[in-house]
């Protein structure tokens, strides 16, 4: 296996920690809540998709989901800014970037 590909593993499971590590501390903070903020793109919200999935989660969680349907660059700009808890986009490179820019450069040292 070349550099190029191992280094690509890497990241990837540094990725997938990350969002693991978010999720766990994100759960403490929504303990503490009845509701979380999530930024979707539109195309999401108006596919009907959520209108099935909130109701369980609700049931399951007691957790309200507040959806703000945006285009996909604004709804990663919300995270950014920490308006919402949770993004639901379908931007990979966008997403990589995102992460690449929040995480500190001593991570892939």
């Amino acid at each position: 296996m070349n550099g190029g590909n191992m280094n690509y593993r890497i990241f990837k499971g540094f990725m997938a920690l990350a969002h693991i590590s978010w999720a766990l501390t994100a759960t403490v903070s929504i303990a503490q809540s009845n509701s979380i903020v999530m930024a979707s793109t539109t195309s999401t919200e108006q596919s009907g998709l959520f209108g099935h999935l909130m109701p369980e989660f609700k049931k399951a969680t007691g957790i309200d989901v507040k959806v703000v349907a945006l285009g996909t660059g604004q709804a990663i700009d919300m995270g950014r800014r920490g308006d919402a808890d949770l993004l639901f986009v379908h931007d990979q490179v966008a997403e990589e970037k995102w992460w690449l820019k929040a995480l500190p450069s001593s991570a892939f040292r």
